[in-house]
């Protein structure tokens, strides 16, 4: 899973990526580095946590999210004062990842003036959401400029298939323009193909992490509500976190940290949130792998069958694929290994059409 992090000037997006990947980038403007950061953030997973002190493997390998901090020479304002989020390197990344995690600011800080003058995070997630909408409509724009270019060469009968993808964009760019995203709306096989060499954003589900200062993380219930209220919809979603205060917590010890949460009375880490979130709206899972050498969690889409679960461990065992004994985590741990599992009935074989379930321990086998 790769999420790439977008945001105003000023949002504190870099300090958002710092926290949730234990970095430490230097944050307004990258300090002059055009370049995009980049880290990555292992899921915290109990369940996996619980099996490797039952397994002692040799080496535990959680599920990672790879996360991309867009460079920030980007965001400046423009001659008109509007501001430009998706010019020329962001693009390039952004064509790359799963979702888009927008870094909203909603703290008070004077020495760290706001890029629209005002802090107002409602106002700003309208506007980078219709700043993602302008960039399609550009796409869009410029999608059906080529295939009109194109209309000399054609024969007839391509060119009424060209007529009909120009009729297409045109009514998705309507769409758009009446501020409806592509992350929203199923797809028809002629929009499919219409739309198949052009990069949408709207397509991405959107993530928001509302960056409150300290003093209003008492509030984080009602702010909670408010951005369910702003991004409807099942590819959306938003949390609150206060990014300074998580970036200097993910700089600690796990125990130190655990300690400090606790005095702060700061609940779960921000990582924690925005990866339940990312999960939701992306619809993916973890299923678990167990041994003596090994315990891992992958990650895969809802939905996923055993075979499909196989190739992301390797593409041999998906070619391969015989079928699958699994167990749910829950079960095994109340039968408290995987022979007495399978004495009681919990450890089951399953074939090609079983699909992969969050919290299955899955033994895949293959024969190639």
């Amino acid at each position: 899973m790769r999420i790439g992090i977008i945001g105003l000037p000023g949002s504190g997006k870099t300090t958002v990526f710092n926290a949730l990947t234990r970095g430490s980038a230097q944050s307004g403007s990258f300090g002059g580095n055009r370049s995009a950061n980049i880290g990555v953030a292992h899921v915290p997973d109990q369940r996996l946590d619980r099996l490797t002190e039952i397994f002692n493997p040799k080496k535990t390998v959680p599920a990672e999210v790879t996360y991309v901090d867009l460079p920030g020479a980007h965001s400046v304002a423009q001659a008109d004062g509007s501001i430009d989020l998706f010019s020329g390197e962001a693009m390039g990344h952004l064509q790359r990842v799963d979702a888009l995690l927008h870094v909203v600011r909603a703290f008070d800080d004077p020495s760290v003036p706001h890029a629209l003058g005002t802090v107002d995070y409602r106002r700003d997630i309208e506007k980078v959401n219709f700043d993602v909408l302008f960039a399609d409509i550009s796409l869009l724009e410029r999608r059906i400029e080529r295939i009109k270019e194109s209309f000399k060469g054609l024969k007839a009968q391509d060119r009424v298939k060209a007529e009909k993808n120009i009729e297409v964009l045109q009514a998705l760019q309507q769409e758009m323009e009446n501020g409806a995203a592509a992350r929203d709306r199923m797809f028809t096989e002629d929009e499919v193909l219409a739309i198949s060499d052009t990069f949408l954003l709207s397509r991405l589900p959107l993530l928001v992490a509302l960056n409150v200062g300290e003093t209003d993380l008492s509030l984080s219930e009602e702010l909670d509500g408010e951005l369910s209220e702003l991004l409807p919809g099942e590819k959306s979603g938003g949390a609150v976190l206060c990014g300074r205060l998580e970036e200097e917590l993910a700089q600690m010890t796990p125990e130190e940290e655990a300690e400090m949460r606790s005095g702060l009375d700061a609940g779960e880490s921000g990582l924690e949130r925005m990866i339940r979130l990312s999960y939701r709206v992306l619809g993916l899972i973890s299923f678990l792998t167990v041994g003596e050498d090994e315990v891992r969690a992958w990650t895969i889409e809802e939905e996923t069958s055993a075979p499909q679960a196989a190739g992301t461990v390797h593409s041999d065992i998906e070619r391969g694929f015989i079928r699958a004994e699994t167990v749910g985590y829950d079960d095994f741990i109340a039968a408290g290994s995987l022979a007495q599992a399978r004495t009681k009935g919990s450890l089951r074989q399953e074939g090609r059409e079983y699909v992969v379930q969050d919290g299955d321990i899955v033994n895949f086998l293959f024969s190639v």
